[in-house]
C-alpha cells in the first residue's frame, strides 16, 4: 500500500493532489506546529497570497490547535476566491461549487475547515483516494514518519521532493523496510488548485503533469 501525506493546508497546489492521486491513503497531518504565516492559512491565487483571519496561539501550537471565526473566515475566504476568479473561464462550473462549500464552513477549528475544503475539491477532481488523520507521530522526522506508516500498516511512502532534506542521509527508514518513493509532479502553477480548476479544460492533466525521466526510487535502496 503506498500512502502519502502533507499537513491540512488551505486549498493547496497541484502537487498535493498527484501524491493524493498516486497513492491508496492520503494522511492529512494536523499535529505538525503551525506557524503564523503558513500554508494552512495562506494560499497563492493568481500570483498573489490569499490569507483567511485565525485566532493567533501560544508559540509552538499544533495545526490542531489553531481557531478560526466561522464568519469572518466565510466572508474573507468567500470574498478573495470571487475577487480573484469570478472572471475566470471555468467560473460558472466550478465557482458557485467552491463559494457553496466555503459557506457551509461552521467549524472554528482552522484544520477542519482546510479537510472540508479538501473533500470537496477532491470531489471536483474526482479523485477516489480516502484520507486518513493518523494519531500524532512518535519522535520527529524520520522517526515519526515510521511511527505513522507503521499505524498504516504501510511499506511504501510518496514523498514530495522538499523531503529529500530530511530523508536521504536518514537510516531510520532503511533499517526499519520504509520504502521511499518521490513526487514526479512538474507543477504548471504554484497557485491553489482553484487556479486549476478554473483555468483549465481538464484539471486533472495539470494535476497528474509529470516531470520528464524523474527518479521515482529514493537514491539509495532503503526496501532492504
Amino acid at each position: 500500500m503506498i500512502v502519502a501525506g502533507h499537513q491540512a493546508d488551505l486549498l493547496p497546489s497541484s502537487g498535493f493532489w498527484y501524491k493524493m492521486a498516486k497513492a491508496d491513503l492520503f494522511d492529512l497531518r494536523i499535529f505538525d506546529q503551525i506557524h503564523p504565516r503558513g500554508s494552512q492559512r495562506r494560499v497563492m491565487m493568481r500570483g498573489r497570497w490569499a490569507s483567511i483571519p485565525i485566532i493567533a496561539g501560544p508559540v509552538g501550537s499544533l495545526i490542531s490547535e489553531a481557531r478560526i471565526i466561522p464568519s469572518e473566515t466565510r466572508e474573507a475566504l468567500s470574498a478573495v476566491v470571487t475577487e480573484r476568479y469570478s472572471d475566470a473561464k471555468h467560473w460558472p462550473r466550478h465557482g458557485p461549487a467552491v463559494l457553496a462549500m466555503i459557506d457551509d464552513i461552521h467549524t472554528e477549528h482552522l484544520w477542519q475547515l482546510n479537510l472540508q475544503l479538501i473533500l470537496g475539491i477532491r470531489e471536483l477532481l474526482d479523485i477516489g483516494t480516502p484520507v486518513s488523520i493518523a494519531r500524532p507521530p512518535t519522535g520527529r522526522g524520520a522517526a515519526g514518519l515510521v511511527s505513522v506508516m507503521r499505524q498504516y500498516h504501510a511499506t511504501s511512502y510518496l514523498s514530495g521532493t522538499e523531503g529529500r532534506a530530511y530523508v536521504d542521509d536518514d537510516e531510520t527508514y532503511q533499517e526499519d523496510g520504509l520504502e521511499i518513493t518521490w513526487s514526479a509532479h512538474r507543477p504548471v502553477t504554484g497557485d491553489s488548485i482553484l487556479s486549476v480548476l478554473m483555468d483549465y479544460d481538464d484539471p486533472m492533466a495539470v494535476v497528474m503533469a509529470e516531470e520528464p525521466h524523474a527518479g521515482r526510487r529514493p537514491r539509495r535502496d532503503v526496501s532492504a
